[in-house]
């Protein structure tokens, strides 16, 4: 009983660490917090974040985008299962809203992947990449599968994919930056108008 009491003591510790590294980050940058920052949110002394991330903040950060980068690779897997049976339109809605609110459901840390893509070694590059890629596999195939059941023409899909998921990536960075980029203030009727676009050059003539 001891035992697992300091088990979920430790966790909650490590995570009120990782969460408040975050916030400082997102606010402030990852240069402009110190490690003192950090422990002085969460009331306890530096002596703690080492012991939970013996690198520092250079560790932290790497957590934090790797378990973001999983959340959200596990997001866009589930996605591919939830649009098949929905209708053209229907399911081109849903992957916009469902990539945008994967992407913005935790600002502080999209935030930190915008602004500190410096920092961004080789190993989260590379999950970045693959990441990316694995986005635009799942709606190439998801495009060429439409095609078959002669929804749309027959396209460049890989091309059509990555130009269809730049918008939802312009929305993400709308917000996330803080500046409008859209001229549509409701972000969800620009997708819906983004969308019909879309269907109109590509449907089958």
């Amino acid at each position: 009983m001891t035992r697992n009491i300091r088990k979920e003591q430790a966790a909650e510790t490590r995570e009120r660490i990782l969460e408040a590294a975050k916030s400082l980050f997102a606010e402030k940058g990852y240069h402009g917090t110190p490690v003192r920052e950090i422990t002085r949110k969460i009331g306890m002394g530096d002596g703690i974040l080492y012991h939970y991330f013996p690198g520092g903040k250079r560790e932290i950060m790497t957590v934090l985008l790797r378990e973001s980068f999983e959340h959200r690779r596990k997001g866009i897997q589930q996605l591919s299962r939830v649009i098949e049976d929905l209708d053209l339109r229907d399911a081109m809605i849903t992957i916009k809203r469902r990539l945008y609110e994967l992407f913005t459901a935790d600002m502080d840390l999209t935030r930190i992947l915008f602004r500190e893509n410096d920092l961004l070694g080789l190993e989260e590059a590379e999950q970045l990449t693959a990441l990316l890629r694995e986005q635009s596999a799942i709606f190439e195939e998801f495009l060429k599968v439409r095609h078959e059941k002669g929804e749309i023409r027959d396209l460049d899909f890989r091309i059509a994919s990555r130009q269809f998921l730049s918008t939802s990536l312009h929305a993400i960075m709308s917000k996330s930056v803080g500046i409008q980029l859209l001229n549509e203030p409701d972000v969800y009727k620009y997708m819906e108008e983004n969308v019909d676009f879309t269907i109109d050059l590509w449907k089958t003539p």
